[in-house]
């Protein structure tokens, strides 16, 4: 099973706590921790962006280049993505980002055109193991903001084994119970 550090901290106050910390709690007490391991690992240098302009490249059939405003800046980005449009909010990976598949993105030029940056897909930024285009975030989601925050990654998950002896630790309401009692602490019930 997995749970999330922040998802914890709803239910019992652990927040002087570290996800390390918390999970060999769980380890002490029976509950087999397999691994902790951050939620936006490898994400670097991400942001939410509105593409305000879209044209058709004029060297290329499939790409497209767009206007992508970044907050501070607006960028020109050039993409190869059908599902995208004017007004779409979109992760942008800027000049010098780190995707989690392993990718560094810098500005360079395609088909004589300079791209400042990549607008990415749920699985370049390591979300799904596969997508069929750009990620399209909701209308309301603020833009210039670290991608991170937008999309709750910015979080520790807890991953742990359930033996059959403890259906008790089969809930995050479940694990709050056990460090309530290990940690003498009231717990917030929904």
């Amino acid at each position: 099973m997995r749970i999330t550090y922040r998802w914890l901290q709803e239910f019992v106050d652990i927040e002087e706590l570290s996800a390390k910390e918390v999970a060999d709690i769980l380890t002490d007490v029976g509950i087999e921790v397999d691994s902790v391991s951050y939620a936006a690992e490898g994400i670097e240098k991400v942001v939410t962006g509105k593409i305000v302009e879209l044209k058709k490249h004029p060297n290329a059939d499939r790409l497209k280049i767009c206007k992508v405003d970044v907050g501070d800046a607006v960028l020109q980005i050039v993409t190869g993505a059908d599902n995208i449009f004017e007004g779409a909010i979109v992760p942008v990976a800027l000049h010098g980002s780190k995707l989690p598949i392993g990718v560094r993105i810098k500005r360079s030029k395609l088909r004589g055109i300079v791209s400042n940056g990549m607008m990415c897909s749920e699985e370049e930024l390591g979300l799904t193991d596969s997508s069929s285009g750009i990620m399209i975030l909701p209308d309301d989601a603020e833009v210039g903001r670290d991608i991170k925050e937008v999309l709750g990654l910015d979080d520790w998950v807890i991953e742990y084994e359930i033996t059959t002896n403890r259906p008790d630790a089969l809930s995050v309401l479940g694990i709050a119970r056990e460090l309530k009692a290990v940690l003498n602490r009231p717990i917030r019930t929904p």
